[in-house]
């Protein structure tokens, strides 16, 4: 499953969206081209959230995302305006992330509540596990990961925009990807810790 998502992911938003660049950017101009390689990860986001609806914040996170992003691509009227808006939405992002780590509210261990209740965990015997003193840093820390992971995408989309303009758009989608995946797969090793933690409990995670 793990695989066939990976695969999708990189179909979907790398290679269809840089082949549209390449493919439309003559016939209708930069910005309509950028517009529609915007098209398939977008249908694409609303598969998976359909395939995963039963899930709270995270679903809720990934239509907002889609929409505040597709909101910023039709608004930007050009296709450079269109790439510093995500500049300033990553940005925006991380912002987005932290905030949740200050106020002891880290998204990803609402996420993580989102997907052991799809296997069958109780929520509310979770949530208590989660915030434990020796889980809940865990969870802190994994959400830094993220918000890096978004401010550090800023900072390059900002530095190829400078450098390359308009050019920049598709070698911002490989590295986006690249970075995205490989902060991903570093957090995931906490999620494993933590996986570690509650399987070492005396008592099981939750009732049967």
């Amino acid at each position: 499953m793990e695989k066939r998502m990976v695969m999708l992911d990189v179909v979907f938003y790398v290679v269809f969206p840089i082949v549209l660049w390449h493919a439309l950017r003559g016939p209708v101009g930069e910005y309509g081209a950028m517009l529609i390689c915007t098209v398939p990860g977008a249908i694409y986001t609303v598969y998976r959230f359909w395939s995963i609806r039963r899930v709270q914040w995270f679903g809720t996170f990934l239509l907002v995302n889609l929409a505040v992003s597709t909101l910023l691509n039709v608004l930007a009227g050009s296709a450079l305006q269109m790439l510093w808006n995500d500049v300033w939405y990553s940005i925006a992002l991380s912002v987005f992330f932290l905030a949740t780590v200050v106020v002891k509210r880290p998204l990803m261990l609402y996420f993580s509540l989102d997907f052991v209740e799809m296997q069958g965990a109780p929520r509310s015997v979770m949530k208590k596990q989660f915030f434990e003193r020796d889980v809940f840093p865990l969870f802190q820390w994994i959400t830094v990961g993220f918000a890096l992971r978004d401010g550090l995408l800023a900072a390059i989309k900002a530095h190829l925009i400078v450098r390359y303009g308009v050019e920049a758009f598709d070698r911002a989608i490989v590295i986006r990807e690249v970075i995205g995946w490989g902060i991903t797969i570093l957090c995931m090793l906490g999620f494993v810790r933590i996986s570690k933690i509650l399987s070492n409990r005396d008592t099981p995670p939750y009732p049967a």
